[in-house]
């Protein structure tokens, strides 16, 4: 690509040199966007603005309002009518914490009658469970700041004798409650890539779409993965 192409392929990705970038709020997922948005933003001479969306609802809401210039996020909160994502960058395993005293010794034994699993509204992992779980109840609380925390009370109370989430909770969860264990497995899998507002020209996909690569390739998004110390989270390789 010449200069020329490179510097009007930039433009319309980041228009007035500004990259608003579209992120979920939670460790996992911001988290690790954050350092890829700014790998992403210095490539195109852009500054990055992270618009931070507190919970999975209100950013599968954004697609379609012009309120951010690329989005990165769980693939399966962008809807393919509204947006084109590149390849995936990087995945999330889900994961059971059972509350103390509860064993459980494998995954498929969660789903019984009788058994409560918490999981956050909305979230990826409520999707999965929604589709998956046939005699269990799901019992589904708001993410927040302090997600980890809220599960582990959730579990405490009594509540849930189980709680679903993406491994960025799990584990955390997990360590602020006594007892509390990571049931063996994982019931799935969060692939996260990077989107374009639906419309955009092939050039601007494709340069996206080299520059997450890049990203990925060039360990910021393992770094960024290190740097929360983050469980159950792994670089997408080819």
């Amino acid at each position: 690509m010449s200069d020329a192409a490179f510097g009007q392929t930039s433009a319309e990705i980041a228009p007035g040199g500004k990259l608003r970038v579209g992120m979920i709020a939670i460790t996992v997922l911001g988290g690790v966007a954050e350092p890829v948005a700014r790998f992403v933003g210095q490539k195109l001479g852009a500054a990055v603005e992270p618009v931070m969306y507190p919970n999975p609802e209100s950013y599968l809401q954004s697609f379609g309002k012009s309120e951010w210039d690329i989005a990165i996020g769980p693939r399966v909160l962008a809807p393919a009518d509204k947006a084109d994502s590149t390849a995936n960058l990087w995945a999330i395993s889900l994961v059971y914490v059972a509350a103390p005293g509860i064993e459980f010794p494998d995954i498929a034994s969660v789903d019984k009658a009788g058994v409560k699993i918490g999981t956050i509204l909305g979230a990826p992992s409520d999707r999965v469970l929604t589709r998956e779980i046939k005699a269990a109840e799901i019992v589904r609380i708001p993410l927040s700041p302090t997600i980890a925390a809220d599960a582990a009370d959730f579990l405490r109370s009594g509540k849930a004798n189980v709680f679903g989430a993406d491994s960025g909770v799990g584990y955390p969860a997990a360590e602020l409650l006594t007892g509390a264990k990571i049931v063996p497995g994982a019931f799935g899998t969060v692939l996260v890539a990077a989107a374009l507002p639906k419309g955009r020209s092939p050039a601007a996909q494709a340069l996206l779409a080299t520059l997450v690569d890049e990203a990925r390739q060039t360990g910021v998004v393992q770094k960024a993965i290190d740097a929360k110390n983050l469980k159950g989270v792994n670089v997408v390789t080819k």
